[in-house]
């Protein structure tokens, strides 16, 4: 993108004067941002990230948190959408809603297998969602996100080295109300959301929510004239509460959701040198000449139509997911104000997506991964002390089980010349996760401004695995005398995680803090070998993560302006990498250690009571150490380059500007976002990036009526229409990449009412 066309679009984002950023206040949007400029500032958000009530200026930690406000003015629909809100946080889900790829601060999982637990953790309603599949659901009727930033193992535990994204859904209270919003827009999109609270006496209440997306797919496939990577799905929740008394607080959450889509589908593009292949020699392409399209895969085939957004495909895609989940949370409170809290949950998703590997007419690569079935049931019990006390402390434990259940189906059929014949691989596993773990935080007031928090975890895992692959023809027909491997591994490992920080209130409205976190990621097994018995054998370790951290928050002029800053320095060591080789091998191995250096900035100002601004800054130094590896037969080392999904630089443009009138009130707000660029490979490779930075911008004009029942809204998300790479992945012996482009611009009117 040009130098002036990146200035246009900063200038328009800051013409729609961009919203500011975190949490404002409150359930009910309209009223609470009075109430906020009634106050004279900027009310505080209250938040639970360190298992205890507390607001979040308060907070030693890097933490950002969204309300019902944001999320709905800015149009979210997914977890995904959380990349333009919180910094050095990048979200990606090029493989549709089955397989979303969460980085923050570097910190993030490139496999793409269904076995691939993400190193951020997510929670909905404090239930950990372990399967990828379940994780982009959740995103409708909440009272808030909180997004915090770093290891999280005391109170997150495993998998949590990034960080954690914590989504709470919008509770039952005591008196009838609620909304129903409905939406169209290009694409022939379709949108509606609703909920309603019904009290049922004195003690219990009863939320129920649910909402429906439908939308054509952008991209056209030439070979059957239709679109593909369309939108078709659903959620719904159930909420009910029980509160007997002022010490008791009961929910139970029933909640579920499904979608039947066109696959993500990529693009295809060449690496082989066409001159040198009709010679019978394969050899790759520079990278700006298969940048430009210069270049054919093994069959001397090449897209013959630039457009990313027109393609032509071997044959038709699908993904199709279902999940349900149960959970019941309950807060009890007793003698001075100590809480016991006990939160269960059960959750299973089925997933089955057919894949066009190569997005091409050829079958070189077609994946049909599925179907499979993963079940999770979880149990934490916390017992937590009266947090006004000068010593305030948590206590807990927590117990996972996970069972999932995979069949994937491998057809190579028409590279089955470079296979011994073999046209398919079928892949069959089980594999089963029990995790148990102990963990305590505790926090002393060592004079009265001056705080020392101190906490600690110990997991222990045990993993079994049963894992076949057989060589077959097309149709899924045996063609050796036995598998290509039949294995059965089992390992276990015992890791623990922790947390001390200092906080200083240097006065009422500025508070300082240095910690340092010690934090893993699981070890586990290499389902993703799916016809290579080494690598299927291979057993990966935990990774750990320690960081140094160090922030201010402050609330300055009478809270109308919070200003925080975080530093932080990670130091890794068996870092856990993912490799996809040249002949489409995919297997995790402890290849490196890494470390990552960077800053964090947020504002959020109201200017006027109608004229309210902010933003993010994230900037990151990341690298390998020590990192050499070989692939394809040749040896690399790549010690000294940046880590996948790691851009140097991300800065998000809020503004929100509302004009009152006799009729109601007009809000016009805006969201920029702009990424460096991202590289997709360790080997930092122009062709496997984003190609350079990529920009977005996001706008909204929002009507409101005088008594807040009725809002009619126009929007555009997209607004430039910017054509961004999301992702790459190359498949080297086969000659070509898969290429991800973003959303192109969509647009829509919605109209809502609140009763």
């Amino acid at each position: 993108m040009s130098i002036i066309r990146a200035a246009l679009v900063a200038g328009t984002a800051l013409a729609f004067m961009p919203v500011a950023a975190y949490a404002q206040t409150g359930e009910a949007p309209a009223a609470d941002a009075e109430q906020g400029t009634e106050a004279g500032g900027i009310r505080p958000i209250i938040v639970t990230a360190q298992r205890r009530e507390e607001s979040l200026q308060d907070v030693p930690l890097a933490i950002s948190a969204l309300d019902s406000q944001r999320i709905t003015e800015s149009g979210f629909n997914d977890v995904e959408d959380l990349s333009s809100a919180v910094p050095n946080l990048n979200i990606s889900a090029l493989w549709g809603t089955s397989s979303p790829k969460v980085f923050m601060r570097g910190i993030g999982n490139n496999n793409f297998n269904q076995t691939a637990e993400s190193k951020v953790a997510i929670y909905l309603d404090q239930v950990y969602l372990s399967a990828p599949s379940g994780q982009l659901f959740q995103m409708y009727d909440l009272e808030r996100i909180e997004v915090l930033r770093g290891p999280q193992g005391t109170l997150y535990g495993k998998n949590a080295t990034g960080g954690a994204i914590s989504v709470y859904s919008k509770l039952p209270e005591d008196q009838l109300e609620g909304y129903v919003r409905a939406g169209y827009g290009n694409y022939d999109a379709f949108e509606t959301e609703g909920a309603v609270t019904v009290p049922m006496g004195d003690t219990l209440s009863m939320r129920v929510a649910g909402t429906y997306q439908r939308r054509d797919g952008y991209v056209t496939d030439l070979g059957t004239g239709q679109k593909v990577n369309n939108i078709d799905q659903w959620a719904a929740r159930g909420i009910l509460r029980w509160q007997p008394s002022s010490d008791v607080d009961i929910r139970l959450n029933v909640h579920g959701g499904g979608s039947d889509t066109t696959h993500n589908n990529s693009v295809h593009r060449g690496i082989f040198d066409p001159a040198q292949l009709a010679l019978g020699n394969t050899v790759k392409l520079p990278g700006l000449a298969i940048i430009n399209g210069q270049g054919v895969d093994i069959f001397g085939y090449k897209d013959p139509n630039p457009d990313p957004y027109v393609n032509t495909y071997e044959g038709p895609t699908f993904a199709k997911i279902d999940l349900f989940g149960v959970s019941l949370v309950g807060d009890f409170t007793f003698g001075d104000g100590y809480t016991v809290t006990s939160v269960t949950g059960y959750e299973t998703s089925q997933r089955h997506v057919l894949q066009e590997g190569n997005g091409a007419p050829s079958t070189i690569f077609t994946i049909n991964w599925g179907p499979s079935d993963f079940e999770s049931i979880s149990q934490e019990l916390r017992l937590s002390s009266p947090s006004d006390d000068a010593f305030s402390w948590v206590i807990g434990g927590f117990l996972f089980h996970e069972r999932g259940e995979v069949d994937n189906f491998y057809n190579l059929t028409d590279a089955s010349f470079a296979l011994g014949g073999l046209e398919a691989f079928d892949q069959f596993y089980i594999q089963s996760t029990d995790t148990f773990a102990a963990f305590a935080q505790a926090e002393l007031e060592i004079t009265d401004r001056l705080n020392l928090t101190v906490g600690g975890r110990i997991n222990h895992e045990k993993r079994d695995l049963q894992h076949s692959s057989f060589g077959t023809d097309r149709n899924g027909n045996n063609l050796l005398p036995g598998p290509l491997f039949d294995i059965s591994l089992q390992e276990s490992w015992t890791e623990w995680s922790g947390r001390a920080a200092l906080s200083y209130d240097f006065s009422d409205d500025i508070m300082g803090f240095v910690s340092i976190n010690r934090g893993f990621t699981s070890g586990g097994f290499n389902t993703g070998a799916f016809n290579d018995p080494v690598g299927a054998l291979k057993i990966y370790d935990p990774e750990i993560v320690i960081s140094y951290e160090a922030g201010v928050r402050t609330s300055l002029f009478d809270n109308r302006v919070q200003f925080n800053v975080t530093s932080f320095l990670y130091d890794y060591s068996d870092l856990q990498v993912f490799t996809f080789t040249a002949g489409g091998l995919q297997f995790i191995e402890n290849a490196s250690d890494a470390s990552i250096k960077g800053l964090e900035f947020e504002l959020q100002a109201l200017l006027t009571d109608d004229f309210e601004v902010g933003g993010s800054l994230g900037i990151l130094d990341s690298e390998y150490k020590n990192f050499s590896r070989t692939n394809g037969g040749i040896t690399e080392d790549l010690s000294g380059n940046r880590l996948i999904g790691a851009p140097n630089s991300q800065f998000n443009l809020y503004g929100r500007y509302t004009i009152p009138t006799s009729i109601g009130d007009f809000v016009l707000r805006g969201d920029f976002t702009y990424t460096g660029i991202r590289y997709y490979d360790e080997r930092e490779l122009v062709e496997l990036s984003s190609e350079g930075a990529t920009v977005n911008l996001d706008a909204r004009l929002a009507w409101t009526s005088k008594d807040e029942a009725i809002e009619v809204a126009l929007w555009a998300k997209n607004l430039t229409n910017e054509v961004n790479i999301i992702d790459v992945v190359e498949v080297g012996l086969f000659g070509y990449q898969n290429v991800w482009y973003n959303t192109p611009r969509t647009y829509g009117l919605s109209v809502g009412y609140r009763f």
